[in-house]
């Protein structure tokens, strides 16, 4: 981050810890907000309901918050937006509690970084990012939401982002993807998306780009790098011809893995990820309850090599 944007961070300004508001999916008290966007008030928490416009800097009270999405009350009514369309009226004091890469854009451009223990503020959040900004609602930048706390004691038993099973460092850093353009490489960008929802916590029912099982997480990965790419489903990816079928010993980077983790059925993709070499590959995982990155044959394990089912060439 430029000297200058750090010294304002360090003196008034940043964001409020939204995560542990949406964890809980009920608001403690009700918050004034504004909509960020023109875009759209839903009757129910999804986009196939009805719905109304909702005009940028419409005045709206936050009430709820789940999934994704807020529930607020406007003019005598009520109803839902996603809540990265929401930025608060007074942003909320937090602390770091992790030594945390502030970013341009969420989880892209790096500006800077943010140290224990520094008092910034939330004005909103993007998936799993929070949006730090000023008292007068302009955006400074983004941070992960999960290193940031209410509670300053907090930063009392902190560490960096770096050290924790949930970030980058569970990467090998020979197999780390840092391409950011589409434009540059197929396979690396969408990876590079991969290993940046790291963390992002697992949900049968999911949500993206707050939530992910298996199948959705490897869709709007291989999406970002090619639109329409992907089908819906694990076992649909798995079957999907489109894409030449690879053995264990042939897969290459970039990859879909798929895997027979259910004898019961016939159904022999019943789990999918993206391998990223080396053994190595990042799934949203049902018992590790988020995305992150596992092994083919982990210490004394060989669970997910006895599984493999065959691979799938999506980009050549």
């Amino acid at each position: 981050m430029k000297n200058k944007t750090l010294r304002v961070l360090r003196v008034a300004l940043a964001c409020v810890l939204m995560a542990a508001i949406m964890a809980s999916g009920a608001l403690a008290a009700s918050y004034s907000a504004r909509v960020n966007a023109n875009t759209k008030v839903y009757k129910a928490p999804q986009k196939s309901s009805a719905s109304t416009k909702a005009p940028k800097n419409m005045k709206v009270t936050l009430k709820a918050t789940s999934a994704g999405w807020g529930k607020i009350t406007y003019k005598d009514r009520t109803g839902y937006i996603p809540i990265k369309y929401l930025t608060l009226t007074d942003p909320l004091k937090s602390y770091v509690v992790v030594k945390s890469t502030v970013y341009k854009k969420p989880g892209s451009d790096k500006l800077g970084t943010l140290k224990v223990g520094q008092v910034v503020y939330v004005i909103g959040v993007n998936g799993r990012y929070a949006r730090l900004g000023n008292k007068s609602g302009a955006v400074l930048g983004y941070v992960k939401a999960a290193n940031l706390s209410r509670n300053k004691s907090a930063t009392t038993t902190s560490k960096s982002d770096s050290d924790t099973s949930s970030s980058l460092a569970s990467v090998p850093e020979k197999l780390r993807s840092t391409t950011t353009s589409p434009s540059v490489s197929k396979i690396e960008y969408a990876i590079y998306v991969a290993q940046n929802l790291i963390g992002t916590p697992y949900a049968e029912n999911s949500n993206p780009p707050e939530t992910f099982d298996c199948a959705k997480f490897t869709l709007w990965c291989y999406d970002k790098a090619q639109s329409g790419t992907m089908k819906d489903s694990s076992k649909n990816q798995g079957y999907d011809e489109r894409y030449d079928k690879v053995g264990y010993g042939d897969l290459k980077r970039g990859d879909l893995v798929c895997f027979n983790t259910i004898s019961t059925d016939d159904d022999e993709s019943d789990h999918v990820g993206i391998y990223i070499g080396d053994g190595y590959f990042i799934h949203a995982s049902s018992a590790g309850g988020k995305v992150m990155v596992s092994q083919m044959v982990s210490g004394s394990s060989d669970y997910y090599k006895r599984n493999f089912s065959w691979g799938r060439r999506i980009f050549k």
